[in-house]
């Protein structure tokens, strides 16, 4: 399952330093979430959570934290817990191998920007410093 959750740049350079990072839970394409939209196809069900996610990561901006980010996760099933509208609970810790697209967030949720995780372990430096 697609996964996504906002962070910033010092929480990015350690999940890459680590490889894992616990957190409590992701914004996932549930089913309540998918039956309460259907007028949205899975893309546009997808596009709408890394928003709520960009929205997050400029809420945890501060001096120390360099640029918001989303990150998105193929993850498996096993890992989530329970699910509610719009996240699901984390289980296990997530695993950097994991990691589809890094997406850099502008000014506003709505402006973002895609990494590949490959250039987003060379951009963190630069991420950091924003």
């Amino acid at each position: 399952m697609r996964v996504y959750f906002g962070t910033t740049a010092d929480e990015l350079q350690e999940f890459i330093e680590s490889g894992t990072l616990d957190i409590p839970e992701v914004y996932a394409p549930t089913p309540i979430y998918s039956s309460t939209h259907p007028e949205m196809d899975e893309e546009e069900l997808e596009y709408s959570l890394s928003l709520l996610a960009a929205e997050d990561a400029l809420d945890f901006l501060d001096d120390q934290s360099g640029a918001a980010l989303v990150i998105a996760l193929e993850v498996p099933e096993e890992i989530l817990g329970g699910l509610d509208e719009i996240s699901a609970e984390v289980v296990a810790p997530l695993q950097w191998n994991s990691v589809e697209a890094i997406f850099l967030v502008g000014e506003d949720a709505d402006d973002l920007t895609w990494f590949a995780p490959q250039e987003a372990q060379l951009s963190v430096g630069e991420w950091l410093n924003r």
